[in-house]
């Protein structure tokens, strides 16, 4: 069975100049990006191969800050500011997928601030099988 890996490739870092290293694991994967405050970026795909059940996306943040949180990958697109009930400190947001994504496609997740600024790097995990 092929599985989800977790990473921050060449090619992501081209994409939002930064590198990370690849992490395999078994079924799903998750990555995150801690700048320490102002804003730390977490993906959590929950799936095996190409198929893909949901993502979970948080950013943490100084509460009283104006964030969104963005979710972007293959044919999926969120910018808001999350699901009811996080803390004040976070933005979460669930996307149930429950679909096949490309192969060497990406899930990816950061926040943008109110001038629509995106924070670098996004969490980024690769799906392929």
């Amino acid at each position: 069975m092929r599985h989800v890996v977790s990473a921050i490739t060449l090619l992501v870092a081209t994409l939002v100049g930064s590198a990370g290293l690849a992490q395999p694991v078994s079924a799903s994967a998750g990555r995150c990006e801690y700048s320490g405050r102002p804003v730390d970026r977490c993906v959590y795909v929950n799936g095996s191969g190409l198929n893909v059940n949901y993502i979970d996306a948080t950013i943490t943040f100084v509460t009283g800050q104006y964030l969104e949180i963005e979710v972007w990958g293959d044919g999926i697109y969120y910018r808001g500011h999350g699901d009811q009930g996080a803390p004040s400190d976070q933005a979460k947001k669930r996307l149930n997928i429950n679909r096949n994504l490309a192969n060497h496609s990406w899930v990816c997740v950061t926040g943008r601030w109110t001038d629509g600024s995106q924070i670098q790097p996004p969490a980024c995990v690769e799906i392929h099988s």
